[in-house]
């Protein structure tokens, strides 16, 4: 700041020059978000904040596509209808910030009234600041306009797409998983299709021409991986049940009035004939039939999930039952198994969640698994 401040009182005229870029000073500060620099040069000449670069720019719309929420909230202050800063593509800041990716832009303009008129504002192609965020990939973006009560999802833009047409459409054979959250945000919302845009049947899509029937091979391999370990629950819960803990006397377990040996039978029937029910749906999916895979899939997928949370609460009752009589031992032990089963029902619940379900019941349970991942797969590609 002190030499900035040094340059203008020498050279003040120099706040007018441009780089290669077409850029002043305020604009190079606004990209690079330092926002003592961008207030000193706004109060300096206040004229630049409505200067554009060689890419039709202004020093706002810089600031938005490094989501630097700072120098956006102190621009904002000197522009009187924020809807009106429209970049060559006539793309407003919600526009420029979601098509970026900069969710905490994108939360801060949302939770501001005054900032409404933007939120359904359409550029020159007819996108939404959702058709943006959906044609780029940002999950987290598409989530939180999802959740947006004043977010119309049903504009068509000038192809005659929703947001959900168009994530169909990126939606190819091998998605990457941004693609795959981006397509479950929308379809949990219940957005709806455009006449005109992609309509899945028998998967198939029709839109102009028909996509290539999925392949089964994929679905196979899920539905072999669960099988296998749906039948080494079976195994273990059937072990488990021959060896009592405590041990038998006259064919009557020695434990039978412990509370915790009534978790462990319990516990151990729940698991076994989940793993089996689980197994039996599965064979089922053997048929080659891709809507009945998906099908046996996600109703497979849940009851394994019983099954590996039960066979867990199993085994912390049988060992708790062994060494309940050193008490340090069998403290430690319990604390230790529950924060441990509570992890495992976690992991186990993002492999299907969060759920493309318009259920609200599961849509609300899979909110923060949705962002757990969408967090982790935006981090990712920011590092890459």
């Amino acid at each position: 700041m002190d030499m900035l401040q040094t340059i203008l009182i020498k050279k003040p005229n120099w706040i007018h020059l441009r780089n290669g870029e077409g850029r002043l000073a305020l604009h190079q500060a606004a990209f690079i978000g330092y926002h003592g620099a961008v207030s000193y040069l706004v109060k300096k000449c206040s004229s630049c904040t409505i200067e554009r670069d060689n890419h039709g720019f202004f020093p706002i719309h810089l600031a938005c596509i490094r989501g630097h929420v700072k120098v956006v909230e102190e621009l904002l202050k000197y522009y009187r209808d924020p809807t009106e800063l429209l970049d060559k593509n006539g793309q407003t800041l919600l526009h420029v910030a979601a098509k970026s990716g900069k969710y905490e832009l994108v939360r801060y303009i949302l939770q501001h009234p005054k900032h409404e008129m933007m939120i359904n504002q359409t550029d020159n192609d007819g996108n939404t600041p959702l058709h943006l965020a959906t044609l780029h990939c940002h999950p987290k973006i598409v989530h939180s306009l999802t959740w947006d009560n004043r977010v119309n999802l049903a504009v068509l833009n000038q192809e005659d797409q929703t947001a959900l047409d168009i994530a169909e459409l990126k939606h190819g054979k091998n998605p990457s998983f941004a693609q795959v959250l981006t397509c479950i945000a929308l379809q949990s919302a219940s957005r709806p299709r455009s006449s005109a845009g992609p309509l899945l049947s028998n998967d198939k899509l029709i839109y102009g021409e028909e996509r290539e029937p999925a392949s089964t091979k994929k679905y196979k391999d899920s539905v072999d991986t669960l099988i296998l370990v749906s039948t080494l629950i079976i195994t273990a819960s059937f072990v488990a049940g021959f060896a009592m803990p405590g041990g038998v006397d006259k064919g009557t377990a020695v434990m039978l009035s412990h509370v915790m040996f009534h978790l462990f039978i319990l516990s151990l029937t729940i698991s076994v004939f989940g793993a089996i029910i689980t197994t039996i749906i599965l064979l089922w999916a053997r048929k080659d039939d891709v809507l009945l895979l998906r099908f046996a899939l996600k109703c497979a997928m849940p009851v394994l999930g019983i099954s590996l949370t039960t066979l867990s609460l199993a085994f912390l009752a049988g060992v708790y039952l062994v060494v309940n009589k050193l008490s340090w031992l069998a403290t430690t032990f319990l604390v230790l198994s529950v924060v441990l089963a509570f992890m495992v029902v976690f992991l186990y619940a993002l492999l299907w969640l969060p759920s493309p379900s318009t259920i609200p019941f599961v849509r609300y349970i899979s909110y923060y698994p949705f962002l757990l991942l969408a967090k982790i797969v935006e981090g990712k590609t920011d590092a890459n």
